[in-house]
């Protein structure tokens, strides 16, 4: 009938015919179809190839190039050795003829290879910084021909993150005790790297390709300094020099500088980014070394000073990976009484509602992350380290630059994230209690808007219900007035694997429709289904990673979406599930596939031109949808606990008394048409994991009419104690 609702399955087939008839439009991951959120934070297991890292880098970085034409003569002016300190040394120095004005060691010809111009080039480098700097702790190397060693993800079997490695041609090396040889080995990481040069001839030099190469060090060196707030970076060729500054809205230049008619500034620029002075090359001094420990100066809960130690295990820290966004970085440390805490660095948007703010209106709510006491540094932006007037920038929205305020969060410890489990409760509880976390949020108003594995946390062994599971991070989270419209979905908010279909759809319409609490409750449906399918057990993750997983980390929103819409329409076999989490987890799985489809098509179906609700809207149908899901997680709690009494790590646990409801029994669905792309759910034979083909198939999932059962609205799940935060925070670029 033509005045029929849309079924899920017309509709899915509409969006794969749509994609597919798209010029340009593909499910790989090649950088041609990436989104407008670019960023290089990549994968936990890095990319292929330095290509492949490039071409992303050059989507991430290109559109926010700021170009300042002043930049060669403010650069560092102040922060080193006065004009006339530099104009006595060039009178005074036997490398530069200030008759002809040239340095005498670059010939006046054009070359032809670049390699002719390494030897001369750092040894001019190099007598400029052995005049000015006996300090020791830089030395100007030659590293054309030696590669130094990239940092990505998660480190594999042999503790190594990438296989990848690069070379600049010449490096600033620090050396953190003073005492430089000429004749230094040169760095093997880029945590030794204080400045990356690349060398080119006029002949060679090419604006876009030159400047994403020099980015891909930059960003090594963001990845490897951990306290980095900005990298500078030079170009230079026989005849001019480029000053490059990386930092988390993007990359600025200067215009070409003579290196010989400006010879001032060009000893200037070389002396800033080679400098002995942390702070001057882009270092947070804060953050310093004492022997053989690292320790932070920030301030406690009362704004006093206090001296933090700071662990550096790989294990210990997260650290955003993209060179322009927040650049989240996370760090376990230590306080006086060796207390053991978080500590939260972080670049927000400048007209952004800083995060500590929302953090004190949560502070008391059980399920929800705590901050001890923050240091929101209302000085230290980028525009203030690029020296930058923003009240002279353009206002349109197309400009380049988008300023970001540096903020520092103290949070309490809790645990790590849910992908971190030791036994089957672990998950459910971490879940249960983080959902009921985001409905204290909602219940105040806030709408968290980046649910991921990296926030829900297991709580700590011990802890009471409601502190089971910890939902943390506001880097995304909104106020929501109660008569104000919701905001519209956006695709670029949040974490890519983890997003509802509705903001993954909005990629494709302008009047997208708003977000709210079932998109976010959505994601803690896809979060159960990565731990569920991607993990084999404890620390045991699935290799190669399911298809069905890896669509949904799709770079593009056309095809993540296309992926989740998808495995909508399918049904939702036992086999996905691992052996470990078996049919009680199949169960739960499917009574949250039936809802969330139910929830997807609903969202599909609004008419464009319907009005947006607000808050107030939605406050009843939101506590009966949060029971509904809370009622399905608490029933597999319930289910769980009468299998066996004790759980895998021997701990005895009490069963937790479910909310009373009916659960959804799924009826099985029609067989999809061969038109669909199909995700298998592949995976190695691990150990302690079933064989997909030993276990009872499941019922599929709900045919798209078949209605969604009502149920008992009870009273909402809210404890009264704090709750703690832990390390793991993921993070974004918007």
């Amino acid at each position: 009938m033509s005045g029929s609702p849309p079924t899920l399955q017309s509709i899915i087939q509409q969006r794969f015919t749509d994609v597919r008839s798209t010029p340009g439009a593909s499910h790989s991951t090649s950088i041609d179809t990436t989104p407008v959120s670019n960023n290089s934070h990549g994968f936990d297991h890095g990319y292929a190839t330095v290509k492949d890292r490039e071409a992303v880098i050059r989507a991430e970085l290109l559109p926010h190039v700021y170009y300042d034409e002043h930049l060669g003569n403010k650069a560092f002016v102040g922060k080193v050795t006065s004009n006339k300190g530099i104009e006595q040394f060039l009178k005074s120095c036997k490398t530069y003829d200030t008759i002809s004005k040239r340095w005498t060691g670059i010939k006046d010809r054009k070359y032809k290879k670049e390699k002719e111009l390494y030897k001369p080039i750092r040894m001019l480098m190099a007598s400029i910084l052995k005049h000015f700097d006996s300090s020791g702790k830089r030395s100007v190397v030659d590293t054309h021909g030696k590669r130094l060693f990239h940092v990505e993800g998660l480190p594999d079997s042999e503790g190594q993150t990438t296989q990848l490695k690069s070379s600049p041609d010449i490096t600033i090396e620090r050396h953190e005790k003073g005492g430089a040889s000429r004749k230094a080995a040169g760095p093997k990481y880029y945590a030794a790297v204080a400045s990356p040069i690349e060398i080119k001839t006029e002949r060679n030099f090419s604006f876009d390709a030159n400047l994403v190469q020099i980015a891909v060090y930059a960003r090594q060196v963001f990845i490897q300094q951990k306290n980095r707030l900005l990298v500078y970076s030079l170009i230079v060729t026989e005849k001019h020099v480029r000053l490059y500054i990386f930092d988390r809205s993007g990359v600025s230049h200067s215009t070409k500088i003579d290196i010989h008619q400006n010879a001032s500034d060009f000893v200037r620029i070389v002396l800033g980014v080679a400098s002995s002075d942390d702070g001057v090359i882009g270092l947070d001094t804060r953050i310093y070394r004492r022997q053989e420990s690292l320790f932070l100066d920030t301030v406690d809960a009362e704004m006093k000073p206090v001296t933090l130690s700071l662990e550096e295990k790989p294990i210990q820290v997260f650290s955003r990976r993209a060179i322009r966004g927040r650049g989240t970085c996370c760090w376990k440390a230590k306080d006086n009484e060796g207390k053991i805490v978080v500590v939260k660095d972080a670049w927000r948007s400048r007209d952004r509602t800083p995060e500590w703010k929302l953090l004190l209106k949560v502070k008391g709510l059980a399920g929800v992350g705590q901050m001890i006491a923050y240091d929101d540094d209302e000085k230290l932006h980028v525009s203030t380290l690029r020296g930058i007037d923003i009240t002279k920038l353009p206002k349109e929205p197309q400009s380049s630059f988008r300023d970001r305020t540096f903020y520092r969060l103290i949070l309490e410890y809790h645990g790590k994230s849910i992908v971190s489990f030791e036994t089957r409760e672990d998950v459910l509880f971490a879940i249960r209690d983080a959902i009921a976390g985001h409905q204290n949020l909602w219940n105040e108003h806030i709408l968290h808007r980046d649910v991921s594995i990296n926030n829900i946390l297991i709580g700590q062994p011990g802890s009471t219900a409601g502190y089971r599971g910890i939902l943390i991070d506001l880097d995304m989270a909104i106020l929501i007035d109660r008569k104000d419209s919701l905001k519209e979905a956006d695709f670029r908010t949040g974490t890519r694997a983890f997003q509802s279909v509705n903001v993954l759809e909005s990629y494709r319409r302008r009047d997208a429709v708003s977000h709210d609490y079932l998109d976010d409750l959505e994601s803690f449906f896809y979060v159960l289904c990565w731990v569920c399918f991607g993990y084999a057990g404890p620390n045991k993750k699935v290799e190669p990673l399911p298809e069905v997983l890896e669509s949904w980390e799709k770079e593009e929103p056309q095809t993540a979406a296309m992926g989740k819409q998808t495995f909508f329409f399918r049904p939702l076999e036992e086999s996905s599930v691992t052996g470990f989490f078996g049919p009680i987890f199949h169960k739960l799985l499917l009574q949250l596939h039936t809802f969330f489809k139910h929830q997807v098509l609903r969202k599909i179906a609004i008419p464009k031109d319907q009005a947006a609700p607000c808050l107030i809207d939605l406050k009843t149908k939101a506590v009966e949808d949060y029971a509904m899901v809370l009622g399905f997680v608490d029933e597999a709690i319930k289910d769980l606990a009468a299998s066996t009494a004790v759980a895998g790590d021997g701990r005895v646990f009490a069963p937790v008394t479910p909310i009373t409801s009916q659960p959804m029994t799924p009826k099985k669905a029609k067989a999809p048409s061969n038109e669909l792309p199909v995700f298998s759910f592949r995976r190695n034979s691990l150990a302690g994991e079933v064989s997909p083909s030993s276990r009872k198939r499941g019922s599929g999932s709900l045919d798209d009419e078949s209605p969604v059962p009502k149920r008992a609205r009870p009273r909402p799940y809210a404890p009264e104690q704090p709750s703690s935060l832990s390390i793991s925070i993921e993070d974004n670029s918007e």
